[in-house]
């Protein structure tokens, strides 16, 4: 009787799922999803996630607003870009319990190709900003109602998004948060604003928090000493740094793993985006 019980629950749940997973869109990428990081798709559906195709048919990405959130009560919205070899499932995971007490929004962006790690292995600047563009502009977002986050690699790449977001004029972003990953100036996508592609001070007016952890593997790169250097940099480009988070115990994920780091860059959003209203 027990195992006959058990048997129908097993089947009661294997429906469940196969139920929300066919509201997924068939694409490769969220199939390598579902096998290499099942637990944190599971979790993103269960929390009423969209999981939606970019325009280009090219990757995906995951949108989730509090409950009842519409065009008139839109809440603000983080945005995040998720590491190397990393997914938007993954990243939702991360900061849901944050922004679910925050009364906040998420869109993460499927910016990893599903395969290697070359520059064109990952979607370049330009088209992560066209599908941020594309979300905001059908949810009617307003200018600085939204942060930007990116880690590692994501981080690496965030410098020319926002250079993408001040150039349009949009302004989509009251702060972005840099978290582990150093401006290098012999990046192609950070290359450009050394070329003046975006003018001489492509960040004026902009504000930025940076995290680094003292346990970081790679101090120069993504840690204590290259997050410095990126402080300074984007400083001469205009921007302004408010917070530059050095947290001694962490490691290379550790603006996550301690809540007090995560908070103290929200509380920054939330003055700035009260200021601004």
């Amino acid at each position: 009787m027990i195992r006959k019980a058990a048997f129908f629950i097993f089947i009661g749940l294997f429906s469940l799922i196969s139920t929300v997973f066919a509201e997924i869109p068939n694409h490769p990428l969220i199939e390598k999803a579902k096998q290499g990081r099942m637990p944190h798709v599971q979790y993103a559906l269960a929390n009423g996630t969209q999981v939606s195709l970019t325009s280009d048919g090219k990757s995906y990405y995951i949108l989730w607003l509090p409950e009842g959130s519409n065009f008139d009560n839109l809440p603000p919205i983080v945005v995040t870009m998720h590491g190397h070899d990393g997914y938007a499932f993954e990243d939702f995971y991360v900061w849901h319990h944050f922004l679910k007490e925050k009364g906040y929004g998420l869109l993460a962006i499927q910016w990893w190709l599903g395969k290697g790690e070359a520059i064109n292995d990952y979607l370049p600047p330009n088209e992560i900003y066209r599908v941020i563009d594309e979300v905001f502009r059908t949810l009617r977002v307003k200018p600085g109602r939204a942060m930007l986050h990116g880690f590692s690699r994501g981080s690496a790449n965030i410098y020319a998004v926002a250079a993408l977001d001040r150039s349009t004029k949009n302004n989509y972003f009251a702060l972005y948060i840099a978290n582990a990953g150093k401006a290098s100036l012999d990046y192609p996508p950070t290359r450009e604003i050394e070329e003046g592609r975006f003018g001489n001070k492509p960040f004026t007016g902009s504000r930025w928090v940076t995290f680094a952890g003292g346990k970081d593997p790679n101090p120069g790169r993504s840690g204590v000493s290259g997050m410095r250097e990126t402080a300074d940099w984007i400083r001469s480009r205009g921007g302004s740094v408010d917070l530059a988070i050095e947290d001694p115990d962490a490691g290379h994920g550790g603006f996550h793993q301690n809540p007090k780091n995560t908070n103290a860059a929200l509380d920054i959003f939330e003055k700035l985006r009260l200021k601004g209203e």
